[in-house]
């Protein structure tokens, strides 16, 4: 059972307030969605993937997924089959991908509504939830299609699923947890640390817990996880268990890259915590701290110019989020009531194992890692609240104080919000001056928009002259305009500076605020730089060649180079496997000669 509370105008007044919150929610992450779209490396690497089953048929998809990142281990391949879906309702172009993780994403506040709502009274996880509709973080990770985005939807079903099963008084116990495990398997083919993190959150849970579930539960929940994982099962047939080779090399680059001793590692750790619950709590990135090492038997630490200037947001940021665990582990030890104690002792596990995952990359943690843990930063502030409410309860001084710290960072995370969207409306227009990005590591703001208007001036400057276009652009980028100029049938071949050719139409894509004179000497040798056109954080640079380094009127397209052998395991497509005799598959992120290099960098797990 999962109703708490009274019932009447009290039960009315929760079902406004939640509407409104949905509502705001889709609003903050449907806003110019097509517009603003992120559509960089990894979304035309998976744009390409969905296009092939999309011009043919289901039968074309992978039986694997994207590449985690630094690695050739491969993940399962669920958010390409989502975004097949996605694309054949809402449309097989960039916006039509991205519109299904934005609408988990909405759908992703009503499951941590009805998970918080098991431990923390109707008010406060109104407030916790309106938190998480407008956190800049949450927002921003809910507006464009990648294979981490949708964790948060899945891993809170997970969780929600798994409370429920060993409440007593749920009459279909088993068929919750069968749904818990159906949930963990999708999210552990979003990620590679969702892939490590969740079974030991799970098997933990149910080791401390013991609950007893009938024999159907456990097989429904191991045909579940049989169906969710026999693509990758099928290509592990097919190549000898290349894969799982990748895998276990995969776990030992990650746990040893870094040259750390446990403890640097371990406060590293805590500062990377402190500084996301900065980001995710109020939407301010400014937070930063210093960095600590071992030097003898001394610990010692170092801050920069730009550290300086946010130490003490960082230092503070630390102490609270220290204060909100405490809290946390306070009401644990003294919580009775077996719903409640549930929910302590699940959101205890969950951020002991994350917390230990995260030790030997803690020198390399990215912010979309925090979609795997991230609203148990918002679990930790409630419990601050509780904590405060009890202290405080005379005169509802309490009450008070916490409804102002809610009201706080909701105002302060729409502030940050608003912020973030007026710099993506003018990142077309304006070279548009960012902070450091704590959320989605951009450099500067680019929209699909402004990258739709660049493709617009190559594809006229191709019809003008009938000429192919060369373009060449920062490695982010390169894989999304070739994309959308293949989307036009614009014939874009490779750039290479060996090989300059009359008919050609030729220009480099440059940030507004880079060195361009750097960038573009290497290019002088064989071409005159001539007209630079400005899409506002982009400019592009176009590059006539000179006529001692032209090698000839156009390539030779009937001599094709043959492709290069690729250290990448071999993935198959539906097809190939069903009719692996008599073909060999080919990999969509291999396969394409229209990437340079430097474009292979896949940065998705």
């Amino acid at each position: 059972m999962d109703i708490k509370g009274n019932h009447g105008q009290w039960r009315t007044a929760i079902v406004f307030a939640m509407l409104l919150v949905l509502c705001a929610g889709f609003f903050l992450r449907s806003y110019h969605f097509s517009d603003w779209l992120h559509f960089e490396l990894d979304q035309a690497r998976d744009a390409r993937v969905i296009d092939a089953a999309i011009d043919g048929s289901a039968a074309d998809l992978p039986l694997l997924g994207p590449k985690a990142g630094g690695t050739f281990l491969r993940l399962g391949p669920f958010f390409y089959y989502f975004q097949y879906a996605t694309g054949l309702v809402f449309g097989a172009d960039p916006a039509g991908y991205a519109t299904g993780v934005m609408l988990l994403s909405v759908a992703t506040l009503a499951v941590f509504f009805l998970l918080v709502r098991r431990f923390f009274i109707d008010r406060i996880a109104i407030g916790l939830t309106a938190i998480m509709t407008v956190s800049l973080f949450f927002v921003m990770y809910g507006r464009f299609a990648w294979n981490p985005n949708p964790l948060p939807f899945f891993v809170l079903s997970g969780l929600y699923a798994l409370l429920r099963s060993v409440d007593t008084h749920e009459e279909r116990r088993g068929w919750w947890f069968a749904g818990a495990v159906a949930m963990f398997g999708i999210a552990s083919q979003l990620h590679f640390l969702a892939f490590l993190a969740l079974p030991a959150i799970l098997g933990g849970f149910l080791v401390l817990r013991r609950p007893r579930y009938p024999w159907k539960a456990w097989i429904g929940a191991i045909v579940m996880v049989g169906l969710l994982y026999l693509p990758v099962i099928l290509n592990e047939i097919g190549t000898s268990g290349q894969n799982s080779q990748e895998f276990l090399q995969a776990i030992t680059e990650k746990s040893t890259k870094e040259e750390h001793v446990l403890i640097e590692k371990f406060l590293r750790d805590v500062s990377e915590h402190g500084l996301a619950a900065l980001v995710i709590t109020t939407g301010f990135e400014g937070g930063m701290f210093p960095v600590l090492r071992i030097e003898g038997n001394q610990l010692a630490w170092s801050c920069a110019e730009r550290c300086d200037t946010g130490k003490w947001y960082g230092i503070v940021a630390v102490l609270m989020l220290g204060l909100s665990i405490l809290a946390f582990f306070w009401l644990w030890w003294r919580e009775r009531e077996r719903i409640k104690a549930d929910f302590l002792l699940l959101s205890g596990i969950w951020f002991i194992i994350t917390f230990i995952l995260f030790l030997p990359l803690s020198y390399g943690i990215a912010p979309r890692f925090f979609l795997l843990s991230g609203p148990l930063f918002l679990i930790f502030f409630g419990a601050l609240c509780v904590m405060i409410e009890r202290i405080l309860h005379r005169h509802h001084i309490g009450k008070i104080i916490v409804t102002g710290a809610i009201a706080t960072l909701i105002g302060s995370n729409l502030f940050f919000v608003v912020q973030r969207f007026d710099e993506l409306s003018r990142a077309g227009s304006e070279a548009v001056a960012s902070e450091p990005d704590r959320v989605l590591k951009e450099r500067i703001r680019v929209t699909l928009e402004q990258q739709t208007a660049i493709v617009d001036f190559l594809e006229s400057r191709s019809k003008e002259h009938g000429y192919p276009v060369y373009m060449k652009s920062e490695p982010e980028y390169q894989r999304a305009f070739k994309y959308l100029l293949a989307a036009r049938s614009v014939d874009a071949p490779s750039f290479a500076l060996d090989g300059v050719y009359r008919q050609g139409v030729y220009y480099l894509v440059l940030r507004a605020q880079s060195d361009h004179e750097d960038a573009l000497r290497k290019y002088r040798e064989s071409y005159t730089v001539g007209t630079r056109t400005d899409f506002g954080t982009l400019v592009a640079f176009e590059l006539i060649p000179k006529p001692e380094a032209i090698i000839g009127e156009r390539p030779n397209t009937e001599s094709v180079k043959p492709p290069s052998v690729s250290q990448i395991p071999l993935r198959y497509t539906w097809r190939e496997w069903f009719s692996r005799n008599q073909t060999v598959p080919v990999d969509s992120d291999t396969e394409d000669a229209l990437d340079g290099p430097e474009d292979v960098t896949d940065e998705s797990n």
